[in-house]
């Protein structure tokens, strides 16, 4: 499954909910994060990373191409501290627009081919979404967008006057993840996006900085963030995913299966303590164990 991360407009957290959705994805093949915001890579400097290997190296793997065998992927990722791999992009925003550009010139599809053969989830972090992006064509590869928004009047204003661009980009299932803030209930903000959008709406996701911050690589907590909110959540979500969506095992980036059920029709949301929509929904939640 290639998942892409992005938002419309600031910073909702589409970085921190692509690591949480990696760290808690269910059991299966091995979630890879890319970094492919075009505004520059925060992970590199973070985890105090090598800049031998992430994209830029990806890219001069695609353009040698049929001249031999290329690098495995392994050989451009990083394993962070507490277990996932990533694919990291430079931190400048120049750097990081070069790079994804040049992955048009075989990287891209080294990634793909990748990720279907090995079974292994991934999810890309587009930063703010534009068709224009270099990062393009990780939203035409993807069988499910995740769109980060806050609850607040000017991105929700934004996300409309946005709304026949995302509609005409003509995805395989997307939805609206409604990121949590700070001493704010957002439900009923929720319950009105739900009555336009039907079960497109996801969330929200609870606004957690120190499950946030392990993440980052900012402090250590014994079981990761799996018994946070954020982890919590996390969970739900990728396990609704992978519940709602037939990704064949082979196939190419442009052979997508839609997501289930019908675009049109509305889906059973998971309800969990949480808040999300609908509430009355029966849903199990599973527990995994932490890395």
């Amino acid at each position: 499954m290639i998942v892409t991360v992005g938002s419309l407009k600031g910073s909702p957290g589409a970085t921190t909910l692509a690591l949480a959705l990696a760290d808690r994805w269910p059991a299966g093949g091995e979630p890879l994060v890319v970094e492919a915001d075009p505004a520059g890579g925060d992970l590199g400097a973070r985890f105090g990373l090598s800049p031998q290997r992430g994209l830029v190296t990806l890219a001069a793997a695609g353009r040698r191409g049929g001249g031999g065998q290329p690098r495995p992927l392994a050989e451009h990722v990083h394993r962070l501290p507490g277990g996932l791999e990533v694919l990291t992009a430079p931190a400048g925003a120049e750097q990081a627009r070069q790079a994804l550009g040049e992955l048009g010139g075989g990287g891209w599809s080294l990634l793909w081919a990748a990720a279907r053969q090995g079974g292994r989830p991934v999810l890309v972090d587009c930063g703010r979404l534009d068709p224009a992006s270099p990062a393009a064509p990780a939203l035409r590869a993807a069988d499910v967008l995740l769109l980060v928004v806050r609850a607040r009047d000017d991105e929700l204003a934004h996300l409309a006057t946005r709304m026949r661009v995302i509609q005409g980009w003509r995805l395989p299932a997307w939805y609206l993840v409604v990121a949590g803030q700070p001493g704010r209930d957002d439900r009923y903000r929720m319950r009105d996006l739900a009555g336009v959008l039907g079960a497109r709406v996801l969330g929200p996701i609870p606004h957690d900085p120190a499950a946030a911050a392990v993440l980052a690589g900012q402090r250590r907590a014994r079981g990761g963030i799996s018994r946070s909110r954020l982890g919590r959540a996390a969970a739900e979500l990728a396990g609704y995913l992978t519940g709602h969506l037939d990704v064949p095992d082979q196939t190419t980036p442009d052979q997508h299966v839609p997501v289930r059920p019908g675009r049109d029709e509305p889906a059973a949301l998971p309800a969990v303590s949480t808040g999300w929509v609908p509430a009355d929904t029966v849903y199990a939640p599973r527990e995994k164990e932490a890395r």
